[in-house]
């Protein structure tokens, strides 16, 4: 696509609002000279799918879904409209107007969200398709094939040849700059809220007792809003154990808050610390595994509810599937998810996600798990058994 433009506001919003031009004329230009043979292209497509008895969406719908969320692509992202430019584009643009942009449009518009998302992704598979077939793909091939990926309801950069989950989500939170993480994060309101918190403890105030602490107070008033996925006695003492707070004289600073890397790092802890926070609410641990399997596979290979209890089913908690469903939709809440399936998650959450993974199944907690064996402890769950997440 065109080189972008410098951008004012979220993406999504400026999808729905403050554009001068409509969307399916935006979209129509930036298609250009490519609509007719597209057209052509979709009209052999689908007489073949009713040959064989299938009943797609009719080519003229196909061809205006397609412009339109062509023009929401490009009038949120504020990109050029250069006419017949739309010959590449790039997985993390497509990945936006799927969990974002065209939710946010449908809202806008009082539609159903999931019905427009299928239908959007439709009609772009077969115009990456036609892309391909008729060699109009202006970019590399490896490229065409992750935004087929993503466009088809997985993501770009799929986990084969990576040795394992922490390993793979790794590598997604490395590959994302620091600026675009703490941006992804910070537009998270449990983050937001968390930070604005510690900007507060930042001015200094009075540590106290934890009966009546102001700085306790100063969290519970900010977090509030997120229990019980976030409990401020138990921030408090992570705050103060990691030393993200520190006391001095009696009072609270946060030393290096501004610095973006431990911005971006603290910003990090706080979402890992909400999503555990919601997954340890449960009661199933059969829950609270599938619920981590659908975390992980947002950052990894998106799934959808169909996979959920296709891995229930596999390890016999089928019975666990509404509960295993509400607990994924406090996560949707917390915004760590899309609220459209499959679910995705921002790139810059991938360095929470494998936080999370990593408490529940990482060297320490299987440490733990070995410790509390050893002292023959009771109540030990399987949550030491991570296939269901590798599976995702």
């Amino acid at each position: 696509m065109p080189k972008k433009k410098k951008s004012h506001g979220h993406p999504a919003q400026r999808a729905v609002t403050g554009t001068q031009m409509s969307p399916l004329r935006a979209g129509g230009k930036v298609l250009g000279d490519l609509q007719v043979p597209f057209r052509r292209f979709l009209e052999a497509e689908l007489l073949d799918d009713a040959e064989a008895g299938e009943a797609p969406l009719e080519v003229g719908d196909l061809e205006a879904r397609l412009m339109e969320s062509l023009g929401w692509l490009v009038l949120s992202l504020e990109l050029d409209l250069t006419p017949a430019a739309a010959r590449r584009f790039h997985p993390e643009e497509l990945q936006e107007l799927f969990t974002e942009i065209v939710p946010a449009v449908a809202e806008h518009n009082e539609l159903d969200a999931q019905e427009l998302v299928d239908e959007s992704r439709v009609a772009w598979t077969s115009y990456l398709m036609f892309l391909g077939e008729t060699e109009e793909w202006a970019g590399e091939p490896e490229e065409l094939a992750d935004c087929l990926d993503v466009a088809s309801g997985g993501v770009a950069g799929t986990t084969s040849g990576r040795g394992t989950v922490l390993d793979a989500l790794q590598a997604a939170e490395l590959a994302v700059p620091t600026a675009t993480r703490l941006e992804d994060l910070s537009s998270l309101p449990v983050v937001a809220a968390g930070l604005a918190a510690l900007g507060e403890l930042a001015l200094g105030v009075e540590a106290g007792e934890p009966e009546g602490s102001p700085a306790i107070d100063v969290l519970r008033r900010h977090l509030e809003p997120f229990a019980p996925a976030l409990d401020p006695l138990v921030e408090w003492a992570e705050l103060l154990t990691n030393e993200v707070v520190v006391v001095v004289d009696g009072k609270t600073t946060v030393p290096a808050l501004d610095d973006v890397d431990h911005r971006c790092d603290v910003a990090t802890t706080i979402l890992a610390s909400a999503v555990s926070g919601a997954l340890a609410a449960s009661e199933s641990p059969a829950a609270i595994v599938g619920a981590l399997s659908a975390v992980t596979a947002s950052v990894l290979d998106p799934m959808t509810s169909g996979r959920l209890r296709e891995l229930l089913t596999e390890s016999g908690d089928e019975d666990e599937f509404e509960t295993t469903s509400a607990l994924v939709a406090r996560i949707v809440d917390l915004g760590v998810l899309s609220s459209v399936e499959p679910w995705t998650a921002r790139p810059g959450l991938a360095g929470a996600v494998l936080d999370v993974v990593d408490g529940f199944f990482g060297p320490e907690a299987d440490e733990a798990d070995e410790a509390d064996d050893a002292d023959d402890l009771d109540g030990a769950d399987d949550l030491d058994d991570a296939d269901g997440v590798t599976e995702a």
